[in-house]
């Protein structure tokens, strides 16, 4: 099998608005965060009270992209989201702005934070769409990245927030 480690590809598993804290995203009982290295557990509830279907669904695909709209993580303090999202094979995160902190520590985590160059270009990405980040290693230092959504036939652009 070969590798191509120039691209990106995988769907959308789940699509939230502005303004999605951590509580939005990781059950924050008590119990289950006295072990927080207990990521497995965290995970099964992961976007569950957004959307109940997310977990099946990312199980499923072993991973894939998030779409957000503003403030992704806002004002949060828990940082096992992103722990959660690396655990779960969540490769990338296409936003229209990150929270500083959580923008660095999903980078630490393994996970791409991308910031849509257009913001009005969220409007045009649904869930389950299949995206493609083209162009990666080469576009790496330019910090600018054309995105093919396969699923619709267009693109759009994103910068690398690193």
């Amino acid at each position: 099998m070969k590798i191509n480690f120039n691209e990106m590809t995988a769907g959308v598993m789940i699509k939230v608005d502005d303004n999605i804290k951590s509580n939005d995203i990781i059950d924050c009982d008590e119990k289950l965060l006295d072990d927080k290295s207990n990521i497995d557990s965290i995970s099964k509830n992961c976007f569950n009270k957004i959307d109940k279907e997310f977990i099946n669904r990312v199980n499923f695909n072993k991973g894939g992209f998030i779409v957000c709209g503003d403030d992704f993580l806002e004002d949060s303090c828990d940082d096992n989201v992103e722990k959660v999202f690396s655990y779960l094979g969540i490769k990338g995160i296409f936003a229209k702005s990150f929270n500083k902190k959580h923008k660095d520590n999903l980078i630490k985590n393994g996970i791409l934070p991308m910031k849509f160059v257009y913001p009005e270009e969220y409007n045009e990405v649904g869930l389950y769409d299949i995206l493609k980040v083209k162009n990666l290693l080469e576009d790496l230092s330019k910090g600018i990245l054309e995105v093919i959504n396969i699923t619709k036939g267009d693109s759009f652009w994103v910068k690398l927030e690193l």
